[in-house]
């Protein structure tokens, strides 16, 4: 059932976007179905189990969920596995997705939509813009955002957390990709600061770090 990142095989190729600064594909075998952002996979979906998570970071995310969530936000989305997840953990939620990349929001809707549970609002928007622009409160935000090489400088910056803050109202949780141990250090720097409580978790093999929020209300 789970996508084995070392020795995965496609059939058939989905989807093939190339531009100068990247290469997006889904692919597809008789098991899963993948997103890949320059031959690095980005997500997996289970064919037979849609919301089942295939990737161990995901799977480690999944841990830290709390125990009941109605207002979500997920500030990246890459081929939607926690949201096909999230949506049949809680079908009765409200669930906002933001993506700066309107081809990822796309191919979402055309390979990887959730089959059953709450259909997700997805807003093509920066995701500082979309915090600084919202009125609402999230009782669970999801941060997994990434560039070309790794987290963009934004989730090292104090603008982003400033701004989640004034959503959140209660658990944050962010995928993290360190290039160095001193984007880890800074990054839960400013979690701590403008949320609250933090825990890091390594994912065994894995470059990924899950920082653990819970919005401390000041």
């Amino acid at each position: 059932m789970d996508f084995n990142l070392q020795a995965y095989q496609a059939d058939h190729l989905l989807h093939l976007s190339v531009k100068p600064a990247r290469r997006l594909c889904v692919l597809e075998n008789a098991r899963h179905r993948w997103l890949e952002l320059d031959g690095v996979v980005q997500s997996a979906m289970s064919l037979s189990q849609p919301s089942h998570l295939c990737l161990p970071h995901q799977r480690s995310i999944a841990e830290r969920l709390p125990e009941r969530a109605g207002r979500i936000l997920e500030l990246g989305l890459g081929g939607g596995d926690l949201t096909r997840h999230l949506a049949a953990r809680w079908p009765e939620a409200r669930h906002d997705c933001v993506d700066l990349d309107d081809e990822i929001l796309t191919l979402f809707q055309q390979f990887f939509l959730p089959p059953t549970g709450g259909t997700p609002r997805l807003h093509h928007a920066d995701a500082l813009h979309f915090l600084l622009e919202s009125r609402e409160q999230y009782d669970l935000v999801l941060l997994d955002l990434f560039s070309q090489d790794g987290n963009p400088l934004l989730l090292f910056q104090t603008p982003l957390y400033r701004a989640l803050a004034q959503r959140l109202c209660g658990t944050l949780i962010v995928n993290l990709l360190p290039r160095t141990r001193l984007e880890q250090d800074q990054a839960l720097k400013l979690t701590r600061e403008w949320i609250g409580p933090t825990t890091a978790h390594g994912v065994p093999g894995y470059r990924n770090v899950i920082l653990h929020a819970t919005r401390q209300q000041a």
